[in-house]
């Protein structure tokens, strides 16, 4: 299927006043992933037997769904392989047109190797606040396993999810959930 086909057609706000920035790995399903130049991306049965890839991914449908407002932002190392297009190819159509960018964009960011090391070498949040800075939201979150050196004024920005267990923990969707609603239902600060 050809990546300007209706399925991938970007979102036509490319713009929402809150945004969600997802990680694929350790969130969607086990952080357990590897790649390989012929086989891809795929689930390490040594380290995460019986985990599949996007076990989890229905979870966050239903909370897009009851989410309309809120754009979703790509902050994966999805984004430089196998890059945003291609990442969105493994979700639900619904979820996918969901996705209004990622945090890595060549036309950004560049495409040469060092470039693309950089970018991979980039703590998380860094990466995420970098993107905030370009989009300016009214408020955002962040779902990622990736919680290492989070700065204090961050924190509650962030929803620390278990790499092993990801969006199936009921504690890490009541979070999220109940932040959402609180953005939905109050004045929004300014973004951090």
């Amino acid at each position: 299927m050809s990546l300007a086909s209706p399925y991938f057609a970007p979102s036509p706000a490319r713009r929402a006043e809150v945004l969600l920035y997802v990680d694929f790995d350790g969130v969607l399903h086990h952080e357990a992933v590897l790649w390989h130049h012929r086989r891809g991306i795929y689930m390490s049965q040594k380290e995460a037997a019986g985990r599949v890839l996007f076990e989890w991914v229905g979870f966050l449908e239903s909370i897009a769904l009851e989410f309309p407002h809120v754009g979703l932002v790509l902050s994966s190392t999805w984004c430089v392989r196998p890059g945003f297009g291609k990442a969105l190819k493994f979700l639900p159509r619904t979820l996918a047109a969901r996705f209004i960018g990622g945090t890595f964009h060549r036309r950004h960011h560049g495409a040469d190797e060092w470039t693309l090391q950089a970018f991979r070498t980039t703590p998380r949040w860094k990466q995420i606040l970098g993107d905030v800075e370009r989009r300016q939201p009214r408020a955002w979150l962040a779902l990622d396993d990736d919680v290492e050196d989070w700065p204090d004024h961050l924190r509650e920005n962030l929803i620390a999810c278990d790499g092993s267990t990801g969006l199936s923990s009921f504690s890490v969707r009541e979070e999220l959930e109940k932040k959402l609603r609180s953005f939905a239902s109050s004045t929004l600060p300014p973004h951090a």
